[in-house]
């Protein structure tokens, strides 16, 4: 079925079957957004701390242990030393970057297990589905979305360094290493910020681009709109909202016919009644439209913009809305009437009126 078809936005009960199968709007870039700033404040507040474990570290393996006989102490002594000291600084790290990542997913999914797609499907090992699938829109834009990030990133490392290129020159050749160690920190300080900044923007981006594919490839046909209420049949929520669909679709239906109508009867504040007629192809004319209130000043609304002749008949109008079905002909008791509105509308437009040479040899409706 093609995407043409799907018109109508996808009801919870379809949006509810998409989640079971792990199919929801989340954005990767949000995470990874969320991970950087999270590990970025981490690092500066706790750098002290892990900069003073490091050098503890590294004064008692080249200090102390030389001085002391590897006898008594065994290499377990310099290895407990040296694995006490990465984990009192890297298993912060790795648990913090576990709580964001589960934090983000919740954050743009909310509480989410879904069995089906972690399922095995065995039509993924085969290896020419495989290619297909390398070969996609969406692995396509990830792939230009990374580039633009990787070439963001260097722009933003050149412009950071640039910034800091004449201290950069400077202590260069003084070899001062605590100076270079302090100018180091402080570029990457301004590059992060920037990259922070830049990749927040991105991802808000992309959480929007992930929204709109989602609902986009979630929409659905009228075809399955009747399936579903097949299938939750009883429900008054799917019966109202699909009664809500096929009014949807007839008000567009009848909205894009008004500029193929001949004339628009009206109340004339409170209905409005679209009416074609072509003398070769119909034996009576037809209501293309019609509509009360809002809808009856959109169908105006429309005729004013496409040249559409306007007459005011509240009889008519009333009873071509009460009597008429959409794409119905007029009841043979509408047939003066209307007749006499049509020759009306013709004579403004300047139309020839069927069966008669020109529009002077017409009557006007409003001398009967």
């Amino acid at each position: 079925m093609g995407d043409e078809d799907k018109q109508f936005e996808a009801t919870p009960q379809k949006i509810k079957k998409a989640r079971e199968q792990g199919q929801v709007i989340k954005s990767k870039d949000i995470s990874t957004a969320i991970f950087l700033i999270v590990m970025f404040m981490f690092l500066y507040y706790m750098f002290p701390f892990i900069w003073k474990q490091l050098l503890r570290m590294f004064v008692l393996l080249y200090d102390e242990i030389p001085l002391i006989s590897v006898e008594n102490i065994g290499e377990m002594y310099v290895m407990t030393i040296v694995i006490i000291t990465l984990v009192s600084v890297i298993g912060p790290m790795l648990l913090l970057a576990l709580i964001v990542a589960v934090i983000g997913d919740f954050f743009q999914v909310g509480p989410l297990l879904a069995v089906k797609a972690i399922e095995p499907k065995f039509d993924k090992l085969n290896p020419v589905k495989g290619l297909k699938n390398l070969i996609t829109m969406k692995s396509l834009f990830e792939l230009v979305k990374n580039i633009i990030k990787i070439s963001i990133l260097g722009m933003l490392g050149f412009m950071s360094i640039w910034d800091h290129r004449r201290e950069v020159l400077v202590i260069g050749l003084t070899e001062n290493l605590f100076a270079m160690t302090t100018l180091l920190g402080e570029i990457l300080f301004a590059f992060m910020i920037k990259a922070m900044v830049v990749f927040f923007i991105i991802a808000a981006m992309d959480y929007l681009f992930q929204r709109w594919k989602f609902l986009k490839d979630q929409k659905m046909s009228f075809k399955e709109l009747k399936d579903e209420f097949k299938n939750t049949e009883g429900d008054p929520h799917v019966k109202a909202q699909l009664r809500q669909k096929r009014m949807q679709m007839l008000q567009q239906s009848m909205l894009e016919a008004v500029p193929l109508s001949d004339v628009v009867i009206t109340n004339p504040i409170h209905i409005a009644c679209a009416v074609q007629y072509t003398h070769e192809e119909m034996e009576a004319p037809k209501l293309v439209a019609k509509g009360t209130e809002l809808f009856a000043e959109k169908i105006k609304e429309i005729a004013r913009d496409h040249g559409i002749p306007i007459v005011e008949n509240e009889a008519v109008a009333r009873t071509l809305f009460r009597t008429v079905d959409i794409d119905q002909e007029i009841p043979p008791e509408l047939y003066q009437a209307v007749a006499e509105i049509l020759m009306f509308a013709w004579k403004i437009t300047g139309q020839s009126v069927p069966g008669q040479g020109s529009p002077e040899t017409t009557q006007n409706a409003t001398e009967s």
